[in-house]
């Protein structure tokens, strides 16, 4: 049984051999390469920005896609425990999504895995002290991780990654138009990712390249 998680419109499948071009992303997949290569069951991995969230996941999934499996804790409602995966991918631990159902799943998943020897990566928007935990027996095995923390890339980081994104879809954008976003649109990287899905639509829509004044009809 397959979990979808992905909620963020990337215009294909990302792999580990491109995260590798950006720099913020070298600390994680070198956590991933070790924990996968040693007999260590668990990997946590803090990170703040959905769409490197997104990134993380996808490309950890598609590197070992014949014996992963993904959940997201959005959607365990019909949940079946039954895995027949060697690693287990729990996506998108948030406050917003914790409470006491989700919770119990968490804890009777990290004990079936324990049990079974299947290899468990957490994905968290926090620290676990953060997360607001109320059940103690889940909060006490999810402290015995060392977490990974992905630090927010950098503005040129973040200017490579949206240009990268454009050029995916087709489209080519130039130092001019990248400084007018950066200076008079939220610099998040999910808003950043809206408005490439957003021009990608109306370049096409309107046949036009991607100009000032184009983003400024989409910015306003």
């Amino acid at each position: 049984m397959d979990q979808k998680i992905l909620n963020i419109n990337l215009p294909q499948e990302r792999s580990f051999e491109e995260l590798k071009k950006f720099g913020f992303f070298t600390n994680f997949i070198s956590e991933i390469e070790t924990f996968l290569s040693h007999k260590d069951k668990f990997l946590l991995f803090k990170v703040s920005e959905d769409l490197i969230r997104n990134y993380l996941i996808q490309a950890s999934h598609n590197s070992f896609l014949s014996s992963s499996q993904l959940i997201h804790l959005n959607d365990i409602k019909n949940f079946n425990m039954e895995f027949n995966s060697s690693f287990i991918f729990i996506d998108n631990i948030t406050k917003e999504n914790l409470n006491a159902k989700t919770e119990v799943f968490l804890f009777n998943v990290f004990n079936f895995c324990l049990n079974n020897k299947i290899k468990i990566i957490f994905s968290c928007s926090d620290f676990v002290k953060n997360l607001n935990i109320t059940l103690p027996d889940l909060e006490s095995r999810l402290n015995t991780i060392a977490p990974t923390e992905i630090k927010d890339p950098s503005e040129e980081e973040k200017i490579a990654l949206i240009t990268f994104e454009l050029n995916q879809r087709g489209l080519k954008i130039g130092k001019r138009e990248l400084n007018y976003i950066f200076n008079y649109h939220s610099r998040d990287l999910d808003s950043l990712l809206k408005l490439a899905n957003q021009l990608d639509k109306v370049s096409l829509e309107k046949k036009k390249s991607i100009t000032t004044n184009l983003i400024k009809e989409l910015i306003q």
